[in-house]
Formats: structure tokens, sequence, C-alpha cells
């Protein structure tokens, strides 16, 4: 009878095969590498350069309505700086950011010329309030349907986040995960908050 014999290339290649499966099927697996990549490094929005001459596009009409079931028109906000995310709680690059937003949201949330608006796409806000709840998160939460939320502000997919400057005016726009609690990003969002 032959007997078994376990070498280093076999481990690595079960551990690699036991990764992999991991990656596929468990969304915390996935989050966790996302997120670590994003310590590392990875994932840096890239900062618009605020002196530039180009033109921008107005941010559409939108309503949204909070947990409490107030409604926020986008439209009323003129006059402040909006970070907007549009998120859901099945979204693995969504919850890997989700961290920097809310980092990036408590070092912010004291400036009245700053607003953040986390919109699950999902309008479930009982789930996600929940979930932010559980996790920590104290950025707020907000839903809103196809008819008061265009889908095309997040039509590549999700997390979309956009930033609206004081006039109304899109002014940075990222489609996939990103971390926003970099000082480079924070300064950005002072910086449109004070124009």
């Amino acid at each position: 009878m032959k007997s078994l014999q376990i070498n280093r290339p076999k481990i690595s290649t079960v551990l690699m095969i036991v990764m992999v499966t991991l990656l596929i099927f468990s969304r915390k697996a996935k989050v966790w590498l996302i997120a670590g990549m994003m310590m590392i490094g990875f994932f840096k929005p890239e900062i618009p350069d605020l002196n530039s001459n180009q033109k921008l596009n107005p941010a559409p009409a939108m309503e949204i309505v909070g947990i409490n079931g107030h409604t926020i028109s986008l439209q009323k906000l003129k006059g402040k700086v909006v970070f907007v995310n549009f998120w859901a709680t099945w979204c693995p690059p969504c919850l890997a950011e989700l961290p920097s937003i809310n980092s990036l949201y408590q070092k912010l949330k004291n400036d009245t010329n700053v607003v953040f608006l986390a919109i699950d796409v999902d309008n479930d806000l009982s789930k996600s309030s929940r979930f932010l709840h559980d996790k920590g998160y104290t950025i707020p939460v907000f839903g809103g349907d196809d008819v008061h939320v265009p889908p095309s502000l997040y039509a590549n997919g999700i997390p979309t986040t956009l930033v609206i400057n004081k006039n109304g005016e899109i002014v940075f726009s990222h489609f996939n995960r990103a971390n926003y609690n970099g000082e480079k990003f924070e300064q950005f969002i002072s910086a449109l908050a004070k124009q």
C-alpha cells in the first residue's frame, strides 16, 4: 500500500482551491478581501481638479426618504456639498467601502455645509438601517424608488458615489469600490464646502 505524501506544492494547491471557493461563495470573504486591499492602498478614488474649466453636469431632480419618513429633495440641498453613495446590503464592494464612508462622515458630520446620503437602492430602510446600526455605522441611510431617484445615477452598478457641489453640479462620480477615508478626499470635500 502506497503512503500518502503531503508536500508543499500539494498544500499550496489545496489552500488556493479553498480560498478561491470561499471568494466565489462567501460574501464575507469577498468583503474581507476588498477591505484588506483598500487598507493597503488599492481602490483610491481619483479626485478631480477643482480649478479646471471642465463643464459640470447638474444633478438631476431626486427625492429620497429617511427612516423617519422625512423626504429630502436634492434641489433643496443647493448651497451644500452633498456626498451620495448608492449601495445595498447584499453588495460585497458596497460593504467593503462602508467603513471608509462612515469614517469620512464622522470627520465631517459637524460641517453644516456638507450632507451625507447613503441611499439603499433596494429601498428597504428597516433592513439597511438595522445593518448599519449592527455594524456601528452612523451614516444616515435613505431610500427612494425609481420614480424619485433616477436609476441613471447608478446605471453602471453599485456602489456608485457622487459628490455634488453647492451649485447643484456633479463634481465627482465613481462607480465601484473606493476608500474615501484618505486625507486627500477629506480635503477635497472640505475645499468644496468652503467655496
